[in-house]
């Protein structure tokens, strides 16, 4: 499930209170078969909305408020996919009804109907945007907007974080299949709501734009055996036998992207070599809320990971995998999850938390970073560790835990059972 938060204290209305809803199963849905981990809470969590397919022809999403256990039901519609909080109480989805897919917003569908609608994707501003297709031309939408253009085909559409700027990669010359010549020559680029950049490539991926939308950026095959990062249409000065998906700087000014030299992997920016060390392997790189530090997971020796800080590589290892580095908002600390020994396993500040979890979300640090939150799995029962000691009872299903904004309560919202029933339950825990 995916969520976005707020950051203005102005979306709690008491972050001291607990309160929680009953949600009895609708008529028609058998309680075995009650979707609850499909739960989305609002960025409050004063709500939780869930969408339900009563019959293969109707679905409706019911909507509940803390305190009241009469929830608000919708329309009926024959599917509803891809459910976002988008403000304080309201929800954004994918809407399929007999003329077709629409998105809503603010609990009003968009203005327009798609054969097929996909990857809806709300951003930190409340900007959403999502892919859709209409006799084989795909068309990216943004708040109801379509782009000035439609494709071949269009994938990886991503948001800025601070405006309405989106990108995407798009396929801008046709291509039948077994059609090398045409396919070698160059059919994908990088495209915008303003239309798509003037070069083609054999192949691009992951897209990136910059916070205030005005640099975009992509990896690209440029010819059968070269890869370079391409950035505002224009392609870095070398090339290389592979490169993974670019990031930008916070300010725009900076571009950096895990780069395979003969020695092996390294992280590169605006073209040089950026880090001095070279590994086995080196992917997903993040900076610093505030850009002054950048973080990547590394492979120093094969089938062994840890994280490089700036450079500089952890002494902490594990042998399964690690997910992307993840900076608490001040950037003074950072971390991510993974596996090691066949478990899950959380490394922050280069301390490797280990115990019987089966699964570990990335951490939420508390705006300073003196606190830091993580939701585990242990069989069928969610947990949560704070500062690393497991806290709070077992949840049947627990969204992402989350820091008020002055960092003195760690919000909470789960699902328990009574008898026939689940109960939603938003809970706040006091931090020193």
């Amino acid at each position: 499930m995916s969520t976005i938060r707020g950051t203005s204290q102005d979306i709690w209305d008491s972050p001291t209170d607990s309160s929680r809803c009953l949600i009895p199963c609708p008529t028609n849905t058998p309680s075995h078969h009650f979707p609850f981990w499909k739960i989305t809470p609002s960025r409050d969590g004063t709500r939780c909305a869930i969408p339900m397919q009563i019959t293969p022809e109707e679905c409706r999403l019911y909507t509940w408020t803390v305190g009241n256990d009469t929830p608000e039901i919708s329309e009926p519609c024959l599917a509803i996919t891809d459910l976002h909080p988008l403000s304080k109480e309201e929800f954004s989805f994918l809407q399929h009804t007999d003329e077709g897919w629409t998105a809503v917003t603010h609990q009003e569908p968009w203005d327009m109907e798609a054969e097929f609608a996909w990857n809806l994707i709300v951003s930190d501003q409340g900007v959403t945007a999502c892919q859709t297709q209409d006799d084989r031309r795909y068309t990216p939408i943004v708040d109801a907007t379509p782009w000035s253009t439609s494709y071949e085909s269009s994938f990886g559409l991503t948001l800025s974080t601070a405006s309405h700027r989106s990108a995407a990669v798009v396929q801008t010359v046709p291509l039948t299949e077994g059609d090398l010549t045409t396919f070698l020559s160059g059919c994908f680029t990088l495209g915008t709501e303003e239309g798509p950049w003037p070069g083609h490539y054999i192949g691009a991926f992951n897209p990136a734009i910059s916070a205030d939308g005005t640099r975009t950026a992509v990896d690209a095959r440029i010819t059968q055996y070269d890869y370079t990062i391409i950035v505002d249409g224009q392609p870095w000065s070398s090339a290389w036998p592979s490169v993974w998906g670019p990031i930008i700087h916070p300010d725009g000014k900076l571009v950096c992207a895990p780069v395979k030299e003969p020695k092996g992997w390294t992280l590169a920016c605006d073209g040089k070599p950026f880090w001095p060390g070279h590994y086995v392997q080196l992917w997903e790189p993040a900076f610093s809320p505030n850009g002054q530090r950048i973080a990547a997971v590394i492979a120093p020796h094969f089938g062994i990971w840890t994280l490089a800080l700036d450079g500089v590589p952890w002494k902490s290892r594990v042998d399964g995998y690690l997910t992307k580095p993840v900076f608490s908002p001040c950037g003074s600390r950072v971390g991510c999850t993974g596996s090691h020994k066949g478990r899950a396993v959380i490394l922050i500040d280069d301390c490797l938390m280990s115990g019987n979890f089966d699964k570990a979300w990335d951490p939420i640090f508390s705006q300073y970073g003196k606190h830091v939150a993580v939701k585990i799995k242990k069989g069928p029962w969610f947990g949560l560790l704070l500062n690393g000691a497991e806290v709070h009872r077992p949840f049947l299903w627990m969204a992402d835990p989350f820091f008020t904004p002055d960092g003195n309560h760690l919000m909470i919202c789960g699902v328990e059972k009574e008898g026939s029933h689940y109960i939603y339950t938003r809970e706040f825990i006091a931090l020193n």
